[in-house]
């Protein structure tokens, strides 16, 4: 049935297609729908069962709709597949080597993102399974396994990210220029204001990465996993916060005794304390 499994923190909407022997030893589906909203990753499990026993391999092929990339991992099936690999971006395709008793129960998982460009919609995936046994290379027969499974796509949701940049020790940085980045693509930019606030204003569920940059300064990133329409806060100061290219002395001086006596959020961690150092012993210089 349709299910909500947890992905690396992500609440990740599940398809689920199960087959079952029939009268006919070849496996009958069910499966149903999921919603998603654009940039959305899903996990779709397949489970079906062996018809009859002596299949040598059994290859599971599905796909996806076009444009939707897909994930697969041999760590994903039970039984474990012999190959996992995707000839297409769409496409998944596990493979296992028998053979395999009447009744042997398989389940494979992969995942698959909805491009932040989809429309809203019912998107439908297609695949089969392909049973053999000698001689190779054809198959017994195939079965259409995931023909009825469903993604609606709905309209995103407004989410806002908000914040302020600052440098390392606290000083307030206004002008720097805040990235919304995912998967290496830069959605959205804004600069903060005379305080180093910044506010980021789009749609979309998934995991972002909003990075700060300034003129002088080594840039700093950090993560947001994006589950609903909320308002999420990303400060960067303190371990966040932006190192000078070049520190003087004092400065550093001054975010050692941050690591030691500093409280949050101006409290620094040791590697970050360590950080500072480094930019101090070896600075980037203007050209």
């Amino acid at each position: 049935m349709l299910a909500c499994i947890l992905l690396s923190t992500l609440i990740l909407p599940a398809s689920i297609a199960r087959a079952s022997e029939s009268s006919t030893s070849q496996a009958s589906v069910r499966s149903l729908s999921a919603m998603a909203m654009p940039g959305q990753e899903l996990a779709v499990t397949v489970t079906f069962t062996a018809p009859t026993d002596g299949f040598h391999a059994i290859g599971l092929i599905d796909v996806a709709p076009a444009g939707w990339n897909v994930t697969v991992d041999v760590a994903w099936t039970d039984p474990q597949a012999m190959v996992a690999h995707t000839p297409k971006p769409e496409e998944a395709v596990y493979i296992w080597a028998g053979p395999y008793a009447a009744g042997t129960v398989f389940t494979a998982v992969y995942k698959v993102q909805v491009p932040l460009g989809a429309q809203p919609g019912a998107y439908t995936f297609s695949g089969f399974l392909e049973y053999y046994v000698e001689p190779y290379p054809a198959p017994s027969y195939k079965e259409e396994v995931t023909g009825d499974i469903q993604v609606n796509v709905v309209a995103g949701v407004p989410v806002r990210i908000v914040g302020v940049t600052r440098e390392v020790d606290g000083a307030i940085l206004p002008g720097s220029v805040v990235i919304l980045c995912q998967n290496g693509e830069a959605l959205a930019n804004v600069t903060s204001d005379h305080n180093g606030c910044y506010e980021l204003q789009f749609s979309g569920l998934g995991d972002y990465e909003v990075m700060v940059s300034k003129a002088g300064f080594r840039k700093e990133a950090q993560h947001v996993l994006v589950t609903g329409p909320a308002t999420y806060r990303l400060d960067f100061v303190g371990d966040r916060g932006l190192i000078p290219n070049a520190p003087t002395t004092s400065y550093v001086l001054a975010c050692t005794n941050l690591w030691k006596f500093g409280e949050p959020p101006l409290q620094l961690s040791l590697s970050k304390a360590l950080d500072v150092i480094s930019a101090w012993k070896y600075p980037i210089l203007a050209a």
